[in-house]
């Protein structure tokens, strides 16, 4: 199997427009990543972790429709063939991470390949406890929005298990997490942002009852849900609902065999 094969078209925008319009594209595309490019040229890439990041920063005090998607900009890309290998593709984004864009001359864009595109053209054995993350890093509802995102650019994760009493109640996202500074910084003016920040809660912006899956749980059948349903985290769930770890796409990528 070659990148050609697997390789979707990228959604893209111009890294003059506006972060608000960047979201509404995302939202209508059901992505957390453009292509952004300027004058037929590739510039980088936005992604909703990078939104997150900047959105949420108190020098950001602006609303989102005025400020240009070049500030929240990533040079989050590798340039590949699009006749490489399916195992050399995997390699290299385990390596890099971002995305792999594919191009004959490092420039024209043919298409890319995300983590999406990889674990769905791979056919997977075993069980979630083979593929999932240990001991995740989780948050509890009642903790500030701000402490969320701290923890998503400090550990480098986009999603994370949200706790009341030890219970798993839901999970929040890093497009959570960018949706609500967007709303936040939107509506609340600039005097009146710092102290108010205060009061944006993680049980106000979670999803509650995400789908979960047992340890013994297929991981074929975990990975048709993510690319099918476009699930970014699967809580795994033991015999005493009690989280015992998770299953992202960045763990499925990581636990499939690569070239040495």
């Amino acid at each position: 199997m070659q990148v050609k094969d697997i390789m979707v078209a990228p959604p893209t925008i111009d890294k003059s427009a506006k972060i608000s319009n960047a979201l509404s594209i995302m939202e209508k595309k059901n992505t957390r990543r453009l292509l952004v490019t300027h004058g037929g040229e590739v510039t980088g890439i936005l992604t909703m972790r990078n939104l997150a990041k900047e959105l949420g920063t108190k020098k950001r005090t602006k609303p989102a429709s005025s400020l240009p998607v070049v500030t929240a900009v990533t040079p989050g890309f590798t340039f590949i063939k699009p006749a490489t290998k399916f195992a050399i593709a995997v390699k290299i984004l385990k390596e890099k991470g971002g995305v792999l864009l594919v191009s004959e001359d490092d420039k024209n864009v043919t298409g890319w390949i995300t983590p999406n595109e990889i674990i769905g053209a791979f056919d997977f054995a075993g069980t979630a406890q083979e593929v999932m993350f240990q001991k995740p890093i989780t948050i509890n509802s009642s903790e500030r929005l701000v402490h969320a995102r701290y923890l998503m650019l400090e550990h480098d994760i986009g999603r994370i298990p949200v706790m009341e009493d030890g219970k798993l109640v839901g999970v929040i996202s890093e497009r959570d997490v960018a949706i609500a500074f967007q709303e936040f910084k939107d509506t609340v003016p600039d005097n009146h942002q710092e102290a108010q920040i205060k009061n944006l809660l993680v049980a106000d912006v979670m999803k509650r009852k995400p789908i979960i899956a047992t340890p013994s749980t297929s991981a074929k059948d975990i990975v048709g849900l993510m690319v099918h349903k476009n699930i970014g985290i699967v809580p795994i769930m033991d015999e005493s609902e009690k989280l015992a770890g998770i299953i992202t796409r960045r763990s499925l990528l990581l636990s499939i065999p690569t070239l040495e």
